[in-house]
């Protein structure tokens, strides 16, 4: 399984949007420029993730986005299912009578396990650790 770059995109999308304060909203075009998004393909992605409910947005000149819910409820499995469906490493090529099925399902059961267990708040948390960043919300 390959991460895609939608998946990828999508999850920079909403960490960056978590950076920023609950009443701050963001242009798209400075969440591009920001995480190096093709800002075509940046708007996309926002429209599924405004469908699943983690983005919010406001047209207009001092519009823009902002998450819909609080980064510690935005899994990266989450994300990954708004903008690719259900997350999966079986391929229909792989019978359920074949030795490797039951192995692929248990890893791709840890996997997407995994991917629920952290959140986006884990991730600025990471970042914060990692850079020594304090981060202030005023």
């Amino acid at each position: 399984m390959k991460i895609t770059a939608r998946a990828d995109y999508a999850i920079l999308a909403i960490f960056e949007l978590a950076q920023h304060p609950e009443t701050i909203r963001v242009q798209a075009r400075e969440l591009a420029k920001s995480q190096e998004i093709p800002l075509r393909f940046l708007e996309q992605i926002l429209i599924q993730l405004k469908k699943a409910g983690m983005v919010e947005s406001v047209r207009g000149a001092a519009g823009g986005y902002k998450l819909a819910c609080p980064a510690r409820e935005i899994s990266l499995a989450r994300i990954m299912e708004a903008v690719e469906g259900d997350v999966t490493l079986l391929d229909s090529r792989v019978k359920p009578s074949c030795v490797l099925y039951k192995v692929w399902q248990e890893i791709e059961q840890e996997f997407v396990e995994r991917l629920g267990s952290i959140t986006v708040e884990d991730l600025v948390r990471r970042k914060i650790r990692d850079e020594g960043v304090l981060v202030y919300h005023i």
